[in-house]
């Protein structure tokens, strides 16, 4: 799966076709596009909602709203990749019910409305208008952070009680009824889009820990029973809604430092904790509130490098290409998860209108795989990065990943890959142990194998099609991080 909607939806339409290009040239199966609410509805900043609008008829937008997105899904389609619409905020301000704090159109969002939107949408993309049907959905944008929703928090009965859940349960209930009324009943719709990481203190604006956020959804306490009484009233759950869903979305990102970070609270996971969502999963599945055996989706993941990010938030280059490889071992073997994600294809620009060494210059996201505008070498600005040409060794590294795994004992390694360009088709590869061919493995897809011997040494893979050679990183066999990383 890859993202990067800036490319999709805003720059027109070569900037669009260059970016599902490169995503089809990855082997990319499945492309998510952020769909904002705000962004399509009329009279945005207005408190009231425009008379005789039908918000449930894709028609009675504005003209011309929904042109580049109906680029981007034929697009999609016409590449053959799945097209993923993730429908979000921010809300129009008349579907609020307050003034959001540092945000926009957050504020207790009115489920009635986002599921008028829905309607509208999955009417558009049903099929029956002349468009490809969309078939793969998810409700709304990390539903556990201010910029998406507000407040996160309330102080109710005297506690701080993280109310978030409750808003998002009743929009997420609205929109899976708005998909199933226009068309959509049978196809994959996921929920939570939740961020990896919270905070340890409840309050209106700080985020929440993702599997404390998961419990309030469902309604369970700490102990994963259902909440009862004034707890229960609280939140919304005096009576619970029967959820319907194809799957738990969360985005697992990883510290700088990469998927062995150890995460102090248990609350908390990334894509190296990912066994934490699932045994969360399992508990609630035993209230009956959610299928066994939940499918897990990484739908947005990506590492932050520097260069670009010249204030500290940023993994060197090389440390990228690792972090994204071991991420992608961890997706692998963790066999609840389903898909692996790329954020974005190329950096968001720097911002060259505020003062270098701000926050605000790289504010945005310099996750990708190719460099963005404004992009220099930290320590030596007049070295600058052509626009859109690769970052490496991480464009090769996400080409063509490798992880090895050092086996307990001395029994050897465990060696992961696959040339991704090759998507579903049969591919001979190399591993390479020290410059020298150790085995080589026909593989369609992924491949995970065992090799006797030394775990010491430089590992890499290399295959060959009609455009040449196709190189991983160089890689050291690493041993499975403590169980207190888990």
């Amino acid at each position: 799966m890859m993202e990067d909607s800036t490319q999709l939806l805003t720059l027109g339409d070569g900037p669009r076709n260059f970016a599902l290009d490169k995503f089809k040239a990855l082997g990319t199966n499945i492309v998510k596009v952020r769909v904002e609410w705000r962004d399509f509805a009329p009279d945005p900043a207005a408190r009231r909602k425009p008379a005789g609008f039908d918000a449930t008829d894709p028609g009675d937008y504005r003209a011309g709203v929904w042109a580049a997105l109906d680029a981007a899904v034929r697009g999609i389609v016409a590449r053959g990749m799945t097209p993923f619409l993730m429908v979000g905020p921010p809300a129009p301000d008349w579907a609020t019910s307050g003034r959001t704090r540092k945000y926009i159109g957050v504020w207790k969002t009115d489920p009635a409305e986002y599921g008028n939107f829905v309607r509208a949408i999955g009417r558009r993309y049903s099929g029956a208008q002349g468009l490809p049907p969309v078939r793969m959905w998810s409700v709304w944008n990390e539903p556990n952070h201010p910029q998406f929703i507000q407040p996160l928090s309330e102080r109710i009965g005297g506690k701080m009680v993280p109310t978030a859940a409750d808003q998002y349960r009743r929009l997420y209930v609205a929109a899976t009824q708005a998909f199933a009324a226009s068309g959509h009943a049978r196809d994959t719709i996921l929920f939570g889009e939740v961020l990896p990481i919270g905070q340890s203190r409840l309050g209106t604006l700080n985020t929440i820990k993702p599997l404390l956020w998961l419990r309030e959804f469902f309604c369970v306490d700490a102990n994963y029973r259902p909440f009862r009484g004034s707890a229960a009233r609280a939140r919304g759950c005096t009576s619970f809604p029967k959820i319907v869903t194809s799957g738990f979305a969360i985005h697992p990102y990883t510290k700088p430092v990469g998927p062995r970070y150890q995460l102090a609270s248990p609350d908390d996971a990334t894509i190296g904790q990912i066994g934490r969502v699932t045994s969360a999963l399992d508990r609630i599945a035993k209230t009956r509130r959610v299928r066994k055996g939940l499918p897990i989706y990484s739908t947005e993941f990506g590492i932050q490098t520097d260069p670009p990010d010249c204030v500290g938030f940023g993994a060197p280059l090389s440390k990228q290409a690792a972090i994204v490889n071991e991420a992608e071992y961890d997706s692998y073997v963790a066999r609840r998860v389903k898909t692996f994600s790329q954020y974005l294809l190329i950096d968001d620009p720097v911002l060259t209108q505020f003062e270098p060494g701000t926050n605000e210059r790289y504010g945005r996201y310099q996750t990708g795989l190719l460099w963005g505008r404004n992009a220099v070498r930290c320590e030596s600005p007049g070295v600058r990065f052509r626009y859109a040409t690769p970052k490496e060794p991480t464009f090769d590294a996400f080409q063509t990943p490798i992880y090895v795994r050092k086996l307990a004992s001395n029994r050897g390694v465990q060696v992961f890959g696959r040339a991704r360009p090759r998507g579903r088709g049969t591919q001979r590869i190399e591993i390479l142990h020290s410059g020298r061919v150790v085995k080589s493995v026909t593989a369609s897809g992924y491949f995970l194998v065992s090799l006797r011997g030394s775990s010491g040494g430089k590992w890499q893979l290399r295959w060959r099609d009609g455009a040449g050679t196709h190189r991983s990183r160089v890689a050291t066999a690493l041993a499975d991080p403590p169980r207190s990383a888990l």
